[in-house]
Order: C-alpha cells, then sequence, then structure tokens
C-alpha cells in the first residue's frame, strides 16, 4: 500500500473546538485526523516495518537492540537483558517496546514509503495545527518514532520530562484496529497520589495531544493480545535560540 505524495490533515477539523478542551484538560485526543486515504497508508507500511527492540540501559538511556544484534548475540542473550529491564519496571522507570526511528532513517533513506508520514510530521501543516491546538509558544519541530507493542511489552510511569529538549506537548498518532479493553496497553494518565485520572484504548487515525510534563504510562499489553498496537510518537518542541 502506498501513501499519496502529500499526506493530508482531515479537512473538515477544525483546531478551535480541540483547543477549548486541551486548554482545559491538558489532554485532548482528535479523532480521524488524517484522510482516511493516507491514514490506511500509513498503517499498512507500518505493519511491514523492520523494527528495533528498545528497553532501558543501565544508565536509563534507551539501547537499542536491532534484528543484526539478535541474530549476533542470540535470542536468549538478549532475553536475559530484557529481565533486567523487566527487574527495573518493579522499581522504577522501564520500558521494553518495538521502535522505528524515523528521523534517523529518514537520513540514510529519504525514500523509504515511510517517509511520507516522516515529512508530513515534521511540517508547517502538522505544526501549525498543534501549534493552535496547545496554544503558547511556537512549535519549531518534532521529535518522532514509530512504536510497536506486543504482547508483555510496556512503559512505566514518567512525565517526558527531558534534560536538552524544550517539549511543549506529546503527541500520539494512533494506527491500531480492533483492540479489545481487556488487552491492556491503554495510554494511561496518572495524579499525584498515583491515581488513574484517564485512559485511552489504542484506536484507528486518532491523535492525542498532552501537555508536558504529565504523569503517565502504557499499560502492559496482555499475553493473549491479537492485534498490533501500532503509533506514531513524539513531541512538538520549541527550538533553542540561535546566538550571534
Amino acid at each position: 500500500m502506498t501513501i499519496s505524495p502529500g499526506v493530508r490533515i482531515n479537512p473538515a477539523l477544525d483546531p478551535a473546538p480541540f483547543a477549548a478542551v486541551y486548554q482545559r484538560d491538558g489532554i485532548v485526543q482528535i479523532p480521524v485526523f488524517l484522510d482516511p486515504v493516507d491514514a490506511e497508508g500509513i498503517a499498512g507500511i507500518m505493519a511491514g516495518l523492520t523494527w528495533n527492540v528498545v528497553a532501558p540501559d543501565e544508565t536509563s538511556d534507551t539501547l537499542v537492540i536491532s534484528p543484526q544484534v539478535i541474530q549476533k548475540f542470540g535470542e536468549a542473550q538478549v532475553r536475559q537483558f530484557l529481565q533486567g529491564a523487566l527487574k527495573r519496571a518493579s522499581k522504577g522507570f522501564s520500558f521494553i517496546h518495538l521502535s522505528y526511528p524515523l528521523q534517523d532513517e529518514y537520513g540514510r533513506d529519504p525514500t523509504a514509503p515511510i517517509h511520507r508520514a516522516t515529512e508530513f510530521l515534521q511540517s508547517r501543516a502538522f505544526l501549525d495545527f498543534g501549534q493552535a491546538v496547545i496554544g503558547g509558544d511556537q512549535v519549531d519541530g518534532v521529535r518522532v518514532q514509530a512504536s510497536n507493542y506486543r504482547p508483555g511489552d510496556f512503559l512505566t510511569l514518567h512525565d517526558d520530562s527531558h534534560k536538552r529538549d524544550d517539549r511543549l506537548a506529546a503527541f500520539t498518532l494512533a494506527f491500531t484496529r480492533d483492540w479489545r479493553p481487556d488487552w491492556g496497553g491503554q495510554l494511561l494518565f496518572h495524579d499525584t497520589d498515583g491515581q488513574i485520572e484517564r485512559g485511552f484504548t489504542p484506536g484507528f487515525n486518532l491523535l492525542t495531544l498532552f501537555r508536558v510534563p504529565r504523569a503517565h504510562s502504557v499499560a502492559q499489553v496482555a499475553s493473549y493480545a491479537a492485534a498490533k498496537r501500532l503509533s506514531l510518537t513524539g513531541w512538538l518542541v520549541r527550538e533553542p535560540a540561535a546566538t550571534a
């Protein structure tokens, strides 16, 4: 399946009512965000990507385990490493899921079909729509990856604070079909006591925007989940001012 040369936001969408919800709640969901033809195209390409396993290393930086690394060291050694990430999850921040680094791969081969989505997410059309919804400072760019959560994958509680990037808001653009709520994988938002304030089941062609910092997690996907939890995830960022 292919994506049209220019991925399009659903022309029927007016950002104003979503901006009102965002200003009130700090979270908003926008259904049927893309033109349906483009959403179908992106979903089809994402399903066939070559994914890396990502998990935190000992310093909480992201360690990328490519298919080549798995082939070199073997499944048993990779599983042993992931046990460490599971143990860390019992005490604090940790994660295991599949990832595709859109912007890094774009630099290597911008002609790959998935990069029509990369170009769209970096375009002023997307940035300006995001700006119109979240308000405040100018949105200069994005940091974005594709993600795929398999049975057993998870992302524990964190708030998206970052030492280098000036993150104005986080976003997920979901491409998950026919997801049952008992399969887990919900995007959960937590109050200061750890209680769940809001929870969203994975969906299709659905944009979610939320303020940074905000405590959230992704519930572990059930072992019996029978669909792919696919999304494009990242942050709307403000770039540092240039110095003379």
